[in-house]
């Protein structure tokens, strides 16, 4: 059995392509992928891989910062 990578990126891909789009009626939001895209560009990777770099290196702040909660309180 196991993961279709392939499947599994073109999902990803397909995300990101409607965070784009939501992007025209959000300014903000615009600006962010603007300034991912530039970074894509500077670091010579595509802009789909600066996204999942952003959103992993968040992803991975937050289950960090979970964990810390949980070995603070796990005892109460």
């Amino acid at each position: 059995m196991g993961i279709d990578m392939n499947n599994e990126y073109e999902f990803f891909r397909k995300m990101v392509d409607e965070l784009v789009g939501f992007a025209e009626f959000d300014s903000e939001l615009k600006a962010g992928l603007q300034w991912l895209d530039k970074e894509a560009q500077k670091e010579g990777i595509s802009f789909y891989d600066k996204v999942y770099d952003v959103l992993n290196r968040y992803n991975r702040k937050y289950i960090d910062s979970e964990a810390k909660e949980w070995l603070k309180h796990k005892d109460d």
